[in-house]
């Protein structure tokens, strides 16, 4: 399955054209396991005691005796779904997905993919306004070099591919 999608920074001005490749078959595995995690329902696991036998597990509850319940430890029916079934499956589909990253200046792949770029003008304060207007003068100026060369190589393109 191929595809794509596109990250975009408007504080610094910078975005990526992400290509994907993944199995079909792993696809379809994540999408199937995703969909049942969202069916699991919500149901607390019963307060039974149990020990934590690793010295780090001991360390995060800031118990010293080692013992906890299975509700403190994993929580629901879906959190412990999540945790073993969810996760290990998505982190082994990303193992197999092959990525390419093309970085392209953000107002040309603005300009190409209006959708998907998202301004978020009104979510910085006044503070950072002189620094994004720097970063914006300089995203401008890549901008009009990249699409220099871009209209140079796609004329060339063009001639060679009239002989």
């Amino acid at each position: 399955m191929k595809t794509y999608y596109i990250g975009s920074n408007n504080y610094w001005y910078t975005a990526s054209l992400i290509l994907e490749d993944v199995p079909t078959g792993l696809y379809y595995l994540e999408l199937i396991v995703m969909w049942i995690c969202s069916l699991i329902p919500s149901i607390p696991l019963p307060p039974m005691k149990f020990k934590l036998k690793y010295q780090d597990d001991l360390d995060y509850i800031g118990s010293k005796d080692g013992w906890t319940t299975l509700r403190e430890w994993f929580g629901d029916t879906q959190q412990i779904f999540h945790a073993y079934i969810c996760t290990p499956t998505t982190n082994f589909v990303w193992k197999h997905t092959k990525r390419i990253p093309i970085n392209l200046p953000y107002g040309f792949l603005k300009e190409r993919f209006p959708k998907e770029v998202i301004n978020l003008e009104s979510e910085w304060d006044e503070e950072d306004q002189e620094f994004r207007a720097k970063t914006k003068r300089i995203a401008d100026w890549v901008d009009g070099l990249f699409r220099d060369v871009y209209k140079k190589l796609d004329s060339q393109y063009f001639r060679d591919s009239v002989k």
